[in-house]
C-alpha cells in the first residue's frame, strides 16, 4: 500500500512540474506577430477566422497578398513575432498589404458553439478560403489576391486556383508537395499511427521549445533543418507558432501519402490532375534538405502547372545561401536574405501600385524591429 501512494504521489508531482514548466516557458517564450489588426472572416459553418493584417509603409500595391501556412502551424510562421523574419512584415515594406491566414482550429479562429466538428482538407477548400477572400475584398474592394502558402497552405493555393481562377491573381508556392514516395521515410512513419498523427502538437512544442536547437533528432528533420535556425527563433517558433493536426486532415494526407495522390476525401476530384488547367502565374520554391517537399517533389508540381512559372531551388552557392530544409524556407538564419526577396521580387513582377484616391491616407510608418538574426526575448 505504501508503495501504491510513493507511485501517485510521484506521479502527481510529476504532472505538477510538468504544468509548470508548460506554462513558465509558454509565457517566457510567448512572442506574437505584430501585426497591425485582426480581420475577421466568418465561414458558412460559423467559424471566425483571424486574419492578421499588416499595412503597407510604401505606396500600396495591387492586389493584396494573402498567406497562408501549412498543417502543423498557424500564421506566426509567415508572420513571425521575430519580427526581422517575418515575410509579412518584409512585403508590407515595399507597399503590400497583406493578411495571413489562421485556418479553421489554428492560432485565433475560434468555432461557434456547438459548431466545432471535424474537418478535412477539403474544408479548408470549400468554407475557409471563399470566407478569406470576401472577407479580403470587403476590407480592400479588391476582387483578387496573390497567394503565397508554405507547405499544405501552398498546396491549398494549388487547388484555389483550380476551384476560383477568377479570385487569385498569382501564386508562390513555397515547399508545397502535391505528390509522394509510397516506400519513403513518410510513409513508414505513418505506420507509427496515432504517435505521428499530430494531436498533441502544440503540447509536445512548447515543453519541448526550451532546447529547440541544441539537439536535432533526425525525426525532427523531416520537418526542419534545425541548424539552419537561430536558436531564439527557433525556441519561439515552437512556442507560438505549432499547432495541432486536425484528424481528418491527417487522415486525407495520410491516404495521399500511402497512395501518391492529391485528391478529395472522397476520391472523386484528382487536384494534381487539375494544375494543368491552371493559368496564373506561379513561383516554386524548395529546399535542398526538405524531407517533406525535396526539389524533385516541387519539381513535378512546377512541370505539370497549366500557368506562366519560375521554379527555385535553395541550396549552398559559392557560400551565398544556406541547406534549407521544410520550415526553416520561412525562418532559417538566411531566409530574410535569400528567401523574402525572391518572393518579393516576384510579387513586385505580378502586382501594380495602386492607384491614389483622393484624400486617402499615407502609407503607415514601418514599426522599429530588431536587426536579422536577434530574438526579442
Amino acid at each position: 500500500m505504501e508503495m501504491m501512494f510513493a507511485a501517485v504521489a510521484a506521479v502527481a508531482v510529476a504532472a505538477v512540474l510538468a504544468i509548470a514548466h508548460y506554462a513558465f516557458w509558454s509565457r517566457r517564450l510567448y512572442q506574437p506577430s505584430r501585426d497591425d489588426g485582426i480581420v475577421r472572416a466568418e465561414t458558412s459553418d460559423g467559424w471566425r477566422l483571424a486574419l492578421g493584417i499588416r499595412l503597407p509603409r510604401e505606396p500600396e500595391r495591387r492586389p493584396p497578398v494573402l498567406l497562408v501556412h501549412g498543417l502543423s502551424a498557424n500564421r506566426w510562421m509567415l508572420d513571425a513575432g521575430v519580427e526581422s523574419f517575418s515575410l509579412a512584415a518584409h512585403l508590407s515594406r515595399r507597399g503590400f498589404r497583406t493578411f495571413a491566414l489562421d485556418l479553421r482550429g489554428h492560432g485565433d479562429s475560434r468555432a461557434a458553439p456547438r459548431r466545432a466538428g471535424g474537418w478535412d482538407f477539403d474544408t479548408y477548400l470549400a468554407r475557409d478560403v471563399p470566407a478569406a477572400l470576401d472577407a479580403i475584398r470587403r476590407d480592400t474592394g479588391e476582387e483578387q489576391v496573390l497567394w503565397v502558402g508554405h507547405s499544405l497552405g501552398a498546396v491549398a493555393g494549388l487547388v484555389a486556383c483550380q476551384l476560383y481562377p477568377e479570385r487569385i491573381a498569382g501564386i508562390v508556392s513555397v515547399a508545397g508537395p502535391v505528390s509522394f514516395d509510397v516506400d519513403g521515410l513518410i510513409a513508414r512513419y505513418l505506420g507509427w499511427g496515432f504517435l505521428v498523427d499530430g494531436r498533441f502538437n502544440r503540447t509536445l512544442a512548447r515543453m519541448i521549445a526550451p532546447w529547440a536547437g541544441v539537439f536535432h533528432p533526425v525525426a525532427s528533420e523531416i520537418a526542419i533543418n534545425g541548424r539552419n535556425m537561430d536558436r531564439p527563433v527557433f525556441q519561439r517558433m515552437m512556442a507560438n507558432a505549432i499547432d495541432d493536426v486536425p484528424p481528418g486532415v491527417f487522415l486525407q494526407l495520410a491516404d495521399w501519402v500511402l497512395h501518391d495522390a492529391c485528391r478529395s476525401a472522397d476520391r472523386t476530384r484528382d487536384y494534381r490532375a487539375g494544375l494543368a488547367g491552371c493559368c496564373q502565374p506561379a513561383l516554386f520554391l524548395s529546399g535542398v534538405l526538405d524531407h517533406l517537399a525535396p526539389p524533385a517533389v516541387v519539381e513535378k508540381a512546377f512541370s505539370l502547372w497549366g500557368g506562366p512559372k519560375e521554379l527555385v531551388e535553395f541550396k549552398v552557392e559559392n557560400g551565398h545561401s544556406a541547406d534549407y530544409g521544410h520550415t526553416d524556407l520561412l525562418l532559417g538564419k538566411r531566409a530574410p536574405h535569400d528567401v523574402h526577396p525572391a518572393v518579393l521580387a516576384w510579387l513586385l513582377a505580378h502586382s501594380q501600385e495602386r492607384p491614389s484616391q483622393p484624400g486617402s491616407a499615407p502609407a503607415a510608418a514601418a514599426p522599429p524591429g530588431p536587426p536579422a538574426g536577434e530574438a526579442a526575448a
